[in-house]
């Protein structure tokens, strides 16, 4: 139980406290030594390097705040994305791979190694921004990617109340994208007929998003080989870029 009169001081109560004990050990020194001389020279220097100081041990600790935030909002980042490729996106991947007619020259540009440096996976993203990603929407079965869909429609609002993803609107987009391909084909009678217009305006979407999908596996995999080498042989085993 707290007690009654217990109160947190504010910010002016502890300025005030720490001059004030800064004026009584000025006094104490000047009731010691007599030498005001000496007190000022010494004032001075201090209070000459003070805003320095400032400067300095601000800059370095809100860098080190910052850093030490951005590596743990990171962190969560991944296993989320990893979690997703596991429970989604690596099975979207595989089935719309199946309707990309340059899928061979993907899987070449996607041949992740476990020796492959940093200067690899640049590579591998420099190749992709001039990948031709298309997908055959004639061939797209929208009624079985509805029921993939479907059954984790409320997986797909989990993430996206995730406030660990506040840091990555990108990822935040693509799930948001693969939840309104949902929300586009669950408002549909008959998938099976679905006229061109349709089609088109359909296959343009699943396109963004497959593109995006295969982006996001190429990151996930780059921050596996720096952060969690050992589970980046799971990710290559299980790559859905394997001819």
């Amino acid at each position: 139980m707290k007690h009654p009169f217990a109160h947190k001081l504010t910010i002016r109560q502890i300025v005030l406290l720490l001059l004030c004990t800064s004026g009584v050990l000025y006094l104490l020194h000047y009731l010691i030594f007599r030498d005001l001389h000496h007190i000022g020279i010494f004032f001075l220097h201090e209070l000459a390097g003070m805003p320095l100081e400032v400067i300095l041990v601000s800059l370095f600790f809100d860098r080190i705040i910052e850093k030490t935030h951005e590596e743990e909002n990171q962190s969560k980042l991944s296993i989320i994305e990893t979690l997703f490729f596991n429970e989604s996106g690596g099975n979207m991947l595989r089935y719309l791979s199946a309707f990309d007619p340059n899928f061979s020259l993907l899987s070449d540009i996607l041949a992740v190694r476990m020796d492959w440096k940093s200067v690899d996976y640049q590579s591998a993203k420099i190749h992709l921004k001039d990948y031709p990603f298309h997908l055959d929407v004639e061939k797209v079965d929208f009624f079985g990617l509805h029921y993939h869909l479907d059954e984790r429609k409320d997986y797909y609002r989990n993430i996206l109340e995730n406030p660990a993803l506040t840091q990555s609107n990108e990822f935040t987009e693509m799930v948001m994208k693969i939840h309104l391909m949902w929300e586009e084909l669950d408002c549909r009678t008959d998938l099976y007929n679905l006229d061109l217009h349709e089609k088109h305006y359909l296959g343009e979407l699943l396109t963004e998003i497959y593109q995006e999908l295969v982006e996001y596996w190429l990151d996930n995999a780059y921050n596996h080989s720096i952060h969690n080498r050992p589970r980046l042989h799971r990710v290559i085993e299980t790559s859905p870029f394997r001819l």
